[in-house]
């Protein structure tokens, strides 16, 4: 999540030093309003584009107080920009009883979000269905969470993955979820990508933001504007799914997971169903960059195997309970919660490398077993 992420030192970027120069011209302007003018970065200096900036996560990142830049250019921070009024809260199965009709543009939205989930969505399930192969492990436990409720009323959701590429969303929902769950935009999950990897332009915005996934800033803590939409969602009942280790990330563990899983899971009205989802293959799917001085390829590679090991559901109302009657304080509780979550996913990632050696040797042996092996010269 956004939480505690590990910075890159401010002597590691290899830029030019930074200037800030602010210049009145009211004789050009009606206002007499301060012109800032921006200039690229550079070492020992901590201010641009008039802001305290610090280096975030990726090459070229400067993180500010209320704007993120990337390679000098401003990206997109703004959660409820481009949703319609009462669009986003549309976009969850509780609504509050005092929300007024949808607006015309409201219901187009929500109308266009459904078509563009469903589209993509199907894409993803040819990419890793058709020309790839995936195998889908508990996918039970997912259906039992999403068609139960009690009362009425649905528990929210909340699902952890790890993220082994940038196409494990909409890559794994597509692969597993049916046309009429990847288009029903209630029940549908809501996700958060970094503002600086995807949300760089506007038209791009709107089209993140139609598939449920707003801009989330790794540097800005767990109580920023992403990280209260985000739980604004749960506590009506929504799916929220997150990738808690914060980054792509790739090893034989499960990394330090953010504390923004704790927040959210401490700090939600109704504790939510926590369904935990480990899967391997999605990087030679889609391979990461070799350093950080490499682009991201876009290419996806047909003819791999991919595995997904969905967990059992998991209920954490308990410890939340204990840890209140304890009157444990909310940064200690935070972090208990997401140690605990760590362990979920840590036993289930190692259960997930097993099955996904086994899945390739049942997956050689009938591509084997499909193939005549006998040169065709000797019959």
């Amino acid at each position: 999540m956004a939480a505690d992420f590990d910075q890159v030192r401010i002597t590691d970027l290899d830029l030019p030093d930074i200037k800030v120069e602010i210049t009145m011209e009211g004789e050009k302007t009606d206002k007499g309003e301060a012109n800032i003018q921006c200039h690229p970065p550079g070492l020992g200096h901590s201010v641009y584009c008039g802001e305290s900036v610090k280096p975030g996560v990726g090459p070229g990142v400067l993180i500010g107080t209320a704007r993120v830049w990337r390679n000098g250019k401003e990206t997109i921070t703004d959660v409820d920009r481009v949703f319609p009024a009462g669009a986003a809260s549309a976009m969850c199965p509780s609504v509050l009883p005092e929300a007024a009709p949808l607006s015309v543009s409201a219901r187009l939205w929500t109308a266009a979000s459904s078509v563009t989930m469903l589209v993509i969505g199907s894409g993803a399930k040819f990419l890793l269905r058709g020309l790839n192969t995936t195998v889908v492990h508990g996918r039970e436990n997912l259906d039992t969470v999403l068609s139960s409720s009690s009362d009425g009323v649905t528990r929210p959701l909340l699902s952890v993955i790890n993220h082994h590429s940038c196409f494990d969303d909409p890559g794994i929902w597509g692969a597993i979820l049916s046309a009429s769950q990847l288009m029903d935009t209630r029940r549908m999950r809501w996700g958060a990508s970094a503002s600086e990897v995807i949300f760089s332009s506007r038209s791009l915005e709107t089209f993140w933001k139609l598939g449920k996934v707003i801009p989330i800033v790794r540097g800005w803590g767990v109580d920023q504007p992403a990280m209260r939409f985000l739980q604004d969602k749960l506590d009506r009942g929504g799916w929220v799914n997150i990738f808690p280790e914060g980054k792509v990330t790739v090893s034989d563990s499960i990394n330090p997971l953010r504390w923004g899983v704790g927040r959210l899971i401490w700090d939600c009205v109704t504790s939510p169903t926590i369904v935990p989802v480990i899967h391997c293959g999605m990087d030679s799917v889609l391979p990461n960059p070799a350093s950080d001085d490499e682009a991201q390829p876009c290419v996806l590679r047909p003819g791999n195997l991919v595995t997904v090991n969905i967990g059992r559901p998991l209920d954490m109302s308990g410890l939340v309970a204990e840890l209140r009657q304890k009157r444990v304080e909310a940064t200690e509780a935070r972090r208990l919660i997401t140690e605990h979550v760590r362990e979920v996913m840590e036993s289930l990632y190692q259960e997930t490398r097993d099955l996904h050696r086994q899945n390739i040797l049942r997956w050689l042996e009938s591509w084997t077993d499909r193939v005549d092996m006998t040169p065709s010269l000797m019959t």
